[in-house]
């Protein structure tokens, strides 16, 4: 794995990069969800042999952050600086791995002519229901305000820790709780550390995500594409995934392995 910066519209980008220019396919360019960065991918990027790309989404992680102007952006926002970096690196045809706010980042990309995507993989689309949209652009963000007595470091902990225990991991009751458990401590405490780099970043790119119309672009979706079982009842003509998403920094490895093979005989084909 190389660690690298790339030039965009806005400044830099932090790029993940593993495997090499002409070999095994296709580059494919792979975004994360929020909160964290490209790191929370980099145990599946590292399944695969043509070069991958994993991007630090504007703000997150190290990349820089949108410029002040744009205090309340879109999805499309995100999209222009990582189409306008790519096309500054002259990758050429691409694929594009996408796992729910980067999904949204993926579709908006597929519809642009000029970033030259081929195929796409949605892993983990996350379609909200009308009737939560209001409460999740409340509550599943809130703003990143550093205190004085460090307990900024703690909600970011308690908001990571509790992804994995309750959806929305505000909804702290039995009602919400989720099936699985936690991941180890050194995992936990990888993804706090990322997801504080990340903190003031957080709440833009999700509520960019969530306001997106993620539906309306799946439905216009024209590439060859591998979905999520939560795609398929729009898009009943797309190839479904196997197995359901889970996060790549804690999916168990003979999961991940099945996974990534998968993955990577879609792209292959």
């Amino acid at each position: 794995m190389r660690r690298l910066f790339i030039d965009s519209s806005i400044g830099q980008l932090h790029v993940r990069e593993h495997g090499e220019r002409g070999v095994g396919g296709v580059p494919l360019i792979m975004l994360h969800a929020a909160p964290g960065s490209a790191a929370m991918l980099s145990a599946l990027q590292e399944k695969f042999s043509q070069l991958t790309w994993a991007i630090d989404l504007p703000g997150m992680g190290d990349s820089v952050a949108l410029p002040e102007g744009h205090a309340a952006p879109t999805i499309a926002d995100y999209t222009d600086v990582i189409v306008n970096a790519i096309q500054r690196a002259n990758l050429g045809e691409i694929d594009v791995y996408g796992t729910l706010s980067g999904v949204r980042v993926a579709l908006d990309m597929a519809a642009r002519p000029e970033a030259k995507v081929r195929r796409v993989v949605l892993d983990g689309i996350g379609i909200p229901k009308p009737e939560q949209l209001a409460e999740l652009l409340a509550h599943y963000a809130p703003p990143f305000v550093p205190d004085i007595n460090g307990n900024h470091l703690m909600n970011t902990f308690l908001l990571c820790r509790d992804q994995y225990l309750f959806y929305p991991w505000y909804a702290r009751d039995a009602e919400h709780r989720r099936p699985n458990g936690l991941p180890s401590a050194a995992l936990l405490h990888a993804k706090t550390m990322e997801s504080l780099k990340s903190a003031a970043g957080f709440s833009p790119l999700i509520r960019a995500a969530f306001s997106d119309d993620v539906a309306a672009k799946l439905l216009s979706l024209k590439q060859t594409a591998l979905i999520s079982a939560d795609g398929s009842v729009l898009r009943p003509d797309l190839a479904v995934l196997t197995y359901p998403p889970v996060e790549p920094l804690t999916c168990p490895a003979d999961l991940l392995e099945k996974r990534a093979a998968e993955i990577a005989a879609f792209l292959a084909a």
